[in-house]
């Protein structure tokens, strides 16, 4: 049984994240559509922010090997 609440919530937070993403996708085309900024500003954005949380994080934790994650926006090569 605790099986089963395991896996609804497990699907539940996909669902949320799907949500989630949808939202976001949405809000950066009606952004880009206004002419309020560029998906590659955002994607600037997004990779400073990721840098800097990684850099809070290696601070607190120590060095550790970190794979920053791809974006939706733009995979990296």
């Amino acid at each position: 049984m605790k099986d089963v609440k395991v896996i609804a919530k497990l699907a539940d937070l996909q669902e949320v994240g799907y949500q989630n993403a949808l939202l976001l996708h949405a809000l950066v085309e009606l952004l880009e559509a206004k002419g309020l900024l560029t998906k590659d500003e955002l994607i600037g954005s997004m990779h400073e922010l990721d840098a800097e949380l990684h850099h809070r994080i290696q601070q607190i934790a120590g060095p550790a090997t970190y794979e920053p994650p791809v974006t939706p926006l733009q995979p990296r090569s």
